[in-house]
């Protein structure tokens, strides 16, 4: 409907201005009128379209016809008048048709560009949606690949990515282990003693909120404390025991506390807070041992063959 109110448009404007120059050029008698005649069939055709240019290209013979026959007849012509009518009436169905067919082209070429921007358009924003999606799955996986699926928390392929995050900085760094968890496995059941694991992950993540927690592996967990205090530390290790009791889940745990200038030094806490954790056990469980870190301390052998069978 729009383009047909266009086309309207257009014959009525384009035919308003051929008439106007055919008064224009009979009235001052124009030599050589049709050159102007042309021009404006011309320029009607290639912005209105086949139908103005029709109607231009009709009032320009009809003009011609009046103009050249005798008294004005529209019929009779002298031999001479005859053949300019057929040289005008080849010119304008010449230039008519070729501005009209160039204007089709033309006209065919812009939809073609215009289907192809729009399809670019609906590509663009479909590699957008799919990169948002890719992305969206890039940090599913990254999360996937950093957390132990059972508890929930860190584990220690993300162990390896934060060691330079605790380099130079005050720390506690503790390891915990739920006591007896073996026997009560074997005896009660794997889908129990992951059960066990899940509620001792919640304990830690309600416990330790501004710490990271690592699953470190089986039944033993680390946890990192930064610019935190070794009370502090104690007490959220009494919160989680309190928190599994009710569930009779006991766990024992050692600690050292210290700020390791370099990424071995953090190894070598993490080792004395694993021979902590061995005291505890052998003292008695359900119990926590700490001190601060000795960087002078050679580590034991315990701590030196799980470092060497679960490198970090």
């Amino acid at each position: 409907m729009l383009k047909r109110r266009s086309v309207i448009g257009y014959s009525i404007i384009f035919s308003i201005m051929m008439v106007v120059l055919i008064i224009f050029v009979y009235t001052f008698n124009v030599p050589n009128p049709n050159m102007i005649l042309i021009a404006a069939l011309v320029l009607s055709t290639s912005i209105g379209g086949t139908v103005p240019g029709a109607l231009c290209a009709a009032l320009m013979l009809s003009y011609s016809l009046f103009f050249f026959s005798t008294d004005h007849s529209f019929i009779r012509f002298s031999d001479v008048n005859l053949h300019k009518i057929i040289v005008i009436a080849l010119g304008v169905f010449i230039n008519f048709f070729s501005v009209a067919l160039l204007k089709r082209n033309r006209d065919r070429a812009e939809d073609q560009l215009k289907a192809l921007n729009d399809e670019l358009v609906r590509t663009n924003d479909r590699m957008a949606q799919t990169n948002e999606e890719l992305e969206k799955a890039n940090d599913q996986l990254k999360a996937m690949a950093t957390r132990d699926s059972l508890t929930n928390l860190r584990n220690r392929y993300a162990l390896r990515q934060d060691f330079e995050l605790y380099v130079g900085i005050p720390l506690v760094v503790g390891f915990l282990d739920i006591d007896d968890f073996k026997s009560l496995n074997d005896t009660q059941g794997h889908a129990f003693g992951d059960r066990m694991l899940t509620s001792v992950g919640k304990a830690l993540t309600d416990s330790f909120r501004t710490s990271n927690c690592y699953r470190y592996g089986g039944d033993e967990f680390l946890i990192i404390a930064q610019n935190e205090a070794e009370e502090a530390f104690k007490a959220g290790c009494e919160n989680a025991k309190k928190q599994l009791e009710a569930a009779h889940i006991h766990f024992s745990g050692g600690y050292v506390c210290g700020a390791p200038q370099t990424v071995p030094q953090l190894r070598g806490m993490i080792m004395q807070a694993d021979e902590m954790l061995y005291a505890a056990k052998e003292s008695g469980k359900d119990q926590f041992l700490g001190s601060a870190f000795d960087r002078m301390r050679v580590p034991g052998r315990r701590s030196v063959a799980r470092a060497l069978s679960q490198p970090c």
